[in-house]
């Protein structure tokens, strides 16, 4: 992505009031975030309503993009949009993807997985969160966490011992995090982050990250948590993204572990002990042998297809008719889904 794009994508983000869910809305119409940028006002307001896109017009800014923009290209950041093809394809689905993303290492498209649990582990789920870690990267999934200490550390280490790929979702910007886990992560992985470069962790940016956790994996996984565990945060937005979720319970008359059981009693989440014994009963990382219907894992819209599939509306409407005329497909309201 040049200067240019990078830029246009930045003052977008910077618009007071114009959230994730905005963007992402003008995005799927218009396509261009430069002409996003010189619509009128009357057009924006179809899509984003009135108070939105007076701000947007008025270039009422929470930050200023080329601060940003010099900080980025002074520091060898890289930047991916919305409109990059290395853009994370699940990512995309979610209702409110980050427009900009942030990254430093090698970003691949790799299935991926999420492993977490709680800061503070006991010494049984240090142990298993290896062992779960092991199983995940002998079946070639990469591992997801959060960077933070305890259970999202070590999957980040256990999945670089065995020589899997990892991929660190930060809850700051991409310059504040810590050098060991910069060393850690990117020598096998990549970090990313929504948050501007510079920016500090606070009481909102781990709890915000955690849809991206989610957002970026087939699945999570979920090894330890307490009641007040933030790993419950990622498995409430993991449920709205329908991706499963699995928790383990380690040791029953623990509280260590009351989080995992309020998911399993809440209908939230299913058990497992055993990684590929877990996958040989339900397999969430099964292929489609067409690329096409494996887009449709989970519910798209005609738009969002457009986007992920790369064909023109004409093509992509014919193809969707065949396939459910062939009853491989059905539509629900807006949605397209697996039959």
């Amino acid at each position: 992505m040049n200067s240019g794009d990078i830029y246009s994508w930045l003052l977008l983000k910077a618009i007071k009031g114009l959230g994730e869910k905005s963007i992402k809305r003008l995005y799927l119409k218009y396509r261009d975030p430069k002409l996003i940028l010189e619509l009128d006002i009357q057009e924006l307001a179809q899509v984003i309503g009135q108070e939105r896109s007076q701000k947007l017009k008025k270039r009422e800014l929470s930050f200023d993009p080329e601060k940003v923009l010099y900080s980025v290209e002074r520091e060898g950041i890289l930047c991916l949009s919305f409109s990059d093809k290395e853009y994370p394809e699940l990512l995309r689905e979610i209702e409110d993807p980050p427009p900009i993303l942030f990254c430093r290492g090698s970003l691949k498209s790799h299935p991926l997985v999420a492993v977490i649990g709680t800061r503070r582990p006991e010494y049984y789920s240090v142990s298993f969160t290896k062992d779960v870690v092991k199983q995940l990267v002998e079946l070639s999934f990469g591992i997801v966490s959060g960077g933070a200490k305890g259970i999202d550390m070590l999957s980040h280490k256990y999945c670089a011992e065995f020589g899997g790929y990892t991929l660190c979702v930060l809850g700051m910007g991409i310059l504040r995090s810590p050098k060991e886990l910069e060393n850690l992560v990117v020598k096998n992985g990549a970090l990313i982050s929504e948050f501007l470069p510079e920016e500090n962790p606070n009481a909102f940016t781990f709890p915000r990250r955690n849809r991206i956790i989610s957002g970026v994996s087939k699945s999570v996984f979920i090894v330890e948590a307490g009641i007040k565990s933030g790993a419950l945060i990622t498995a409430e937005y993991a449920n709205k993204q329908k991706r499963p979720v699995y928790v383990h319970i380690g040791v029953g008359k623990s509280n260590r572990w009351d989080g995992c059981v309020k998911l399993l009693n809440e209908g939230k989440a299913k058990f497992f002990r055993d990684v590929k014994e877990t996958l040989g009963e339900f397999n969430p990382f099964r292929k489609e042998e067409d690329e096409f219907l494996s887009l449709l894992v989970s519910p798209k819209t005609f738009e969002e297809l457009i986007l992920l599939s790369g064909l023109d509306a004409r093509e992509l409407s014919t193809k969707l008719t065949t396939y459910e005329l062939s009853g491989k497909i059905k539509r629900s309201g807006a949605y397209y889904r697996l039959t």
